[in-house]
């Protein structure tokens, strides 16, 4: 995958989710890629299950884009300590503006302000397309389920990397808490593929 003046590469189980306005051919696109990662027939039709995994996916994507994402996927795994349990994880990237006079500059700077607000352990590493700032945050949240709540935690790791004139985050979350530390070490593989084009570190 490239985008954005940066490419990355995902594993097996993940599906890129669209950018912007969903039209009909989008839809289908995006259900065909879910119906292909479920092991079902791309012939078979969209019945109302796909359907609705199909709008929940697109409804993400959005959500996602407006939070200020310019990509995003969705994988989905099963537990390898439990078949039976299933693991969703995303992965988004966001870019923003930096007048950094290096990448020294800016990753103490990063380094600096995530030890003052992360609520999770922060390390500085040295990745194949320069060194980041490595973030994990926890944080929860009521979600209506009929006539109850059902509390959800999130987890999420960040790779924060300097570029020129950018700083990119790098997150992988999810709410699967029993298999966490198995998204966080697949969320590291994935930044140890991230290459800036033109290599602008």
């Amino acid at each position: 995958m490239t985008e954005l003046g940066f490419s990355l590469s995902l594993p097996d189980g993940f599906i890129e989710l669209p950018v912007g306005s969903l039209d009909e051919e989008g839809f289908r696109s995006l259900a065909a890629a879910i119906a292909e990662r479920f092991g079902l027939h791309p012939d078979a039709g969209i019945d109302q299950g796909l359907a609705e995994s199909t709008v929940m996916l697109a409804t993400t994507a959005a959500a996602a884009e407006a939070g200020g994402s310019s990509y995003t996927a969705a994988g989905f795994f099963r537990s390898p300590e439990d078949a039976g349990r299933p693991i969703m994880a995303l992965v988004n990237c966001f870019c923003l503006e930096s007048d950094h006079s290096s990448a020294e500059v800016a990753i103490a700077g990063l380094e600096e302000l995530h030890h003052g607000t992360a609520n999770g352990p922060v390390e500085v590493v040295e990745l194949p397309a320069g060194p980041a700032v490595v973030t994990q945050s926890v944080t929860s949240g009521d979600v209506p389920a009929g006539e109850d709540t059902v509390e959800i935690t999130e987890h999420a790791i960040t790779a924060w990397i300097p570029g020129t004139k950018v700083l990119l985050g790098l997150a992988v979350t999810s709410n699967n808490t029993e298999d966490w530390v198995h998204v966080a070490d697949l969320a590291r593989g994935i930044f140890g593929t991230f290459e800036w084009a033109g290599n602008p570190g």
